[in-house]
């Protein structure tokens, strides 16, 4: 671990500190991301790996799989600057897996819409397979890899063990869910796929989904070093997880990562994160809520993958209790938007860019509510 090399050639106790470490992990991630990016972006154009999604204003679709790179930048920040422990290798365990799955439904959009533009097929005919693997496959890898790191999890680290769930405005010392070991563990499995796949539907305008993810690292990395600190977690009446707080710098490799490559993907993108990224940072997210003991909060930080789930959620079951109808205009709900506001602006690009910017605004605004809830409404 690099961090800890430097502490011990140095002599400085300074290399030691999570601070220092998470700071350390931001800008190294960061660094990575710019530098490696634009080589990236070659390298893919070259691979011809774009979707035939329209893009904001380049004539060429950018592509896809940008995601892929952040998570492997992450996963190697994350070992440099952290100290491993079951919950941070609990967590780059399902980044690494999630983006698999992720990738190999990238590599399936890529292939199927190759064939249709060869020819070989009408996008009408080929829609099903267009969108990937299938959700059901999907859905069934997301809950698999969960299933799996969620048990080891709850064997390993002691807080999980309790089984227990923080409700917001109640003081954990009066009163908690508490559920069978096997339910807490389903329970886990589902907020981890559930973060996953809002994560992906909210993956739909360029920059859309990287804010709500970078705010909702933020918020369990200050979490986690609270929580990690005896004095300070009964100061402010929150449980003490001791090793939680090593969770910091994998959301400082997190969060620096997203924000240098909001530098590529701003509107209009140059290159676009792709299900290997969505999917694998929504699911690394969702296992950080858990081990903060925070799975209620992922309501109110995580609110707009909660809204862009819901609504697919509501669009299609309207669809089929009503024989047709549509609830939305268009289904995850920046659709809807974004069909509303092509009516009252000539360009489309105004239109995104009014979406875009207001699920940034909300956002950040859930992110502060989340942090006052949950540290002092109590």
């Amino acid at each position: 671990m690099l961090s800890l090399w430097l502490a011990q050639i140095t002599g400085l106790a300074l290399f030691q500190g999570r601070l220092f470490r998470a700071g350390g992990a931001a800008i190294v991630a960061s660094a990575l991301v710019l530098l490696l990016m634009p080589l990236w972006i070659r390298f893919l154009r070259k691979l011809d790996a774009t979707s035939d999604f329209e893009s904001q204003s380049f004539q060429t679709p950018p592509p896809i799989m940008g995601g892929l790179l952040l998570v492997a930048v992450v996963l190697v920040v994350a070992l440099l600057f952290a100290i491993p422990n079951v919950q941070v290798l609990a967590i780059l365990a399902i980044l690494a897996s999630y983006a698999v799955v992720g990738a190999i439904d990238d590599i399936a959009k890529i292939r199927t819409k190759r064939r249709i533009r060869l020819g070989k097929g009408s996008k009408e005919q080929w829609m099903d397979k267009a969108d990937g693997i299938s959700a059901r496959l999907r859905l069934g890898l997301y809950f698999g890899f969960s299933l799996v790191v969620a048990w080891a999890a709850y064997r390993f680290v002691p807080h999980l063990q309790a089984a227990t769930i923080a409700l917001p405005f109640v003081k954990p010392s009066v009163f908690q869910l508490h559920l069978p070991g096997w339910a807490f563990v389903i329970f886990m499995s589902f907020v981890v796929a559930a973060t996953a796949n809002g994560a992906n539907f909210t993956d739909g305008l360029d920059s859309l989904v990287s804010v709500p993810l970078v705010t909702s690292a933020i918020f369990t990395g200050v979490v986690a070093y609270i929580c990690g600190n005896a004095i300070w977690s009964h100061y402010l009446l929150v449980p003490h997880l001791p090793g939680v707080d090593e969770l910091l710098i994998v959301s400082g490799a997190m969060s620096g990562a997203l924000m240098a490559y909001l530098w590529f993907n701003a509107p209009p993108a140059e290159i676009y994160m792709g299900d290997s990224g969505s999917i694998g940072f929504g699911g690394a997210i969702g296992m950080m809520f858990v081990f903060t003991k925070t799975e209620m909060f992922l309501l109110v930080v995580g609110f707009v993958f909660l809204a862009e789930a819901l609504s697919v959620a509501l669009q299609i079951g309207w669809f089929k209790a009503t024989g047709g109808a549509r609830l939305f205009r268009m289904a995850p709900i920046h659709h809807h938007f974004q069909k509303t506001y092509q009516d009252l602006y000539r360009r489309r690009t105004d239109a995104n860019s009014k979406i875009i910017w207001r699920f940034h605004l909300v956002s950040l605004f859930m992110l502060l509510l989340g942090l006052v809830l949950f540290f002092k409404v109590r």
